[in-house]
Order: C-alpha cells, then structure tokens, then sequence
C-alpha cells in the first residue's frame, strides 16, 4: 500500500451512523463502502475489485480471490489468531493486518471489574431473594466480601490487562501479573509483582482472582490446565475475557464441581455460541456472559478514531499502529 491512503474501504463492522459519516468526510464519499450482511460484503468485493482495504470481524475464507487487491485487512478485533489460522499472510506476505488493540481496554476492564464486585458481594444471591420477595433473617446470610486487600493476578499485561491491573489497583487490590516478555526480577509500574511466563505457579498460587487477557497462540492454548487449576486458591475465581481456548473447558468443569477452585466469570468459551447442554450453564458458581465484555457504544467510535489514525499514518508515511506479527502471533 505505500504510503498511499486507500483507494476503497470496504466495511461490515456495525459502525454507528455518526461514525459511518466521519469515515465518509475523512476518506471521501466513493471511497468508503459499508454494507452489514456477509452476502452483501461477498457482493462488494466482487463487484468493487478495487478493494484494497477491508474492515470486518467475518473475513470470507477466499476473501483473496473475491478482493485481488487487498493490501490492508484492519480487524476490529483484539486478537488475529483467525485470520492467521486461514494462512492469508503466506498467499501474500505483503498483506498488511491491524487489530483495534486499545479499543477494548475501557469496557473489557469495568466488565472484569463487575464480575469481582458481583462474586465478592453476592449478587446472585441478592438477586435471587428479591425475585423471591424474601427479607433474610440474618444480615450474615447475605453478608458480601471486599476487593480492597484482595490479590488480583493478570495474565497477559497488554492494553486490555493493563488497564484491568489499573482498576484492581484503584479499589485496593494487589495486583500480580505476568507478561510474555518479562524476565524474572523485573518490574512494572502497573504490578505490585511481575512474572515471566515460566513462573506462572506463583502467580496462580497467590490470586484470589486470576484473569485471562492473554491472546490466543500456540503457546497458550490451554494454558490452563487441570493441574494449573489445581495450583490455584480454592477460594479463588477464574475470569475468562480472551479466548476460549486458552483454558481446558472440561478440566474446569471438573474444578468447579469439586470445589478445587470458587468459581469462574467466563465471557468466551471454546464453542460459541456455548452449546445448551453444556454444564457450565447450570453452575451456581459460574457466571456466563455471551462474549459481549468488550461491547458498548463507544467501540464504534474508538474504532472509527483508531482506523483513521492509521490512516493519517499512511499519508505521512510514519508506522501504523496494532501491525500484526505473523511470528509472534499478534
């Protein structure tokens, strides 16, 4: 692509209209192309073969022969373990992919934090009650914990666990996180400890609430095992805000009905939709959300900014941001 801007956007990410208008005025009316529906998004392409930009969650498996001039692919996801998967990048390495890291930081790190508010108040239970029209006895018997002096650990400190390890730290957590290029002893400003990826028993033996914002790779698929959740505190949770695969679905099941650890919020699964007999549905101990923690009006915007940002980063020839690194694989 050069240091050219694009020719023609073609988008079926659901941008706001407001959005969809600042990316017209920024790009020019016949340069940016939106449609919602993945047989109107097959259709664009093939009719519009000067496509050589495209922003959707759903990129068509052929999306090379259906767009032969497509040089930049800016996801509106966090991660591009799919994208990788379907080898677009060793058909044409000089393919450009962005992700829309930073976009999520702000909804995925408040949705992290209402589930530890949720769990350690006992709000199920509150809520259970009052759909019974039932006044407890006892205060004790719905009697809640605090977050403050708990220990929350962050596994993948990137945009997203960074700003979960800024918020834990603002109601009085202790935060412990690891991150994939740590080394041991060092540092960050974020963490009360950091660890590198081999020292992850210590940081599971340790949280009372251990979050997943890793992305998705080879090296943590099932990063979570049986044996990793053994390692954790029984009394603590797991919360799941990455990617389904990084934990071992049946291993957990099996934690969670032996009481090996508290229970889990889990936002992504490794089968989605989550099937209807899954036991995860049934769980007291589970909270379940259907992937949606990184989704509120705002991510329209932010993606819209994000994306002609790197746009004006194209036009002064400068890097643009989120570049994908086929090697790492994000």
């Amino acid at each position: 692509m050069g240091t050219t801007v694009p020719q023609l956007v073609v988008a079926n990410f659901p941008f706001l209209p407001d959005d969809q208008q600042r990316l017209r005025e920024a790009l020019g009316d016949d340069a940016f192309l939106f449609v919602m529906e993945d047989d109107a998004l097959r259709g664009a392409l093939v009719s519009h073969p000067q496509t050589d930009t495209l922003i959707t969650f759903r990129t068509p498996p052929d999306v090379l022969t259906l767009a032969p001039n497509l040089r930049w692919l800016a996801l509106p996801s966090a991660g591009a373990e799919r994208i990788l998967r379907m080898g677009l990048t060793q058909a044409r390495p000089d393919l450009i992919i962005t992700t829309a890291s930073g976009v999520h930081g702000v909804p995925m790190s408040e949705f992290v934090l209402s589930v530890m508010l949720i769990w350690a108040r006992r709000w199920p239970e509150i809520f259970t009650a009052q759909r019974e029209k039932r006044w407890p006895e006892s205060q004790l018997e719905l009697m809640g914990g605090e977050l403050d002096g708990a220990t929350l650990g962050v596994i993948g400190l990137g945009a997203i666990g960074r700003r979960i390890a800024q918020l834990g730290r603002a109601v009085g957590m202790r935060v412990v996180a690891l991150r994939r290029s740590a080394t041991p002893g060092q540092t960050d400003p974020d963490a009360d400890t950091l660890y590198a990826p081999n020292q992850l028993a210590d940081l599971l033996g340790q949280a009372d609430y251990v979050v997943l914002s890793a992305p998705s790779t080879p090296e943590t698929d099932h990063l979570i095992t049986a044996e990793r959740l053994r390692q954790m505190k029984r009394s603590a949770v797991l919360i799941n805000i990455a990617r389904g695969e990084l934990v071992d679905e049946p291993a957990l099941i099996a934690a969670l009905r032996d009481g090996a650890i508290a229970g889990a919020g889990l936002d992504v699964f490794e089968t989605e939709p989550l099937p209807a007999d899954s036991p995860l549905w049934s769980m007291p101990n589970v909270i379940i959300s259907p992937h949606i923690s990184g989704v509120t009006p705002r991510y329209s915007t932010r993606l819209a900014t994000l994306f002609l940002d790197n746009v004006a980063r194209l036009r002064s020839g400068q890097p643009l941001r989120n570049v994908v690194d086929v090697a790492r694989g994000y």
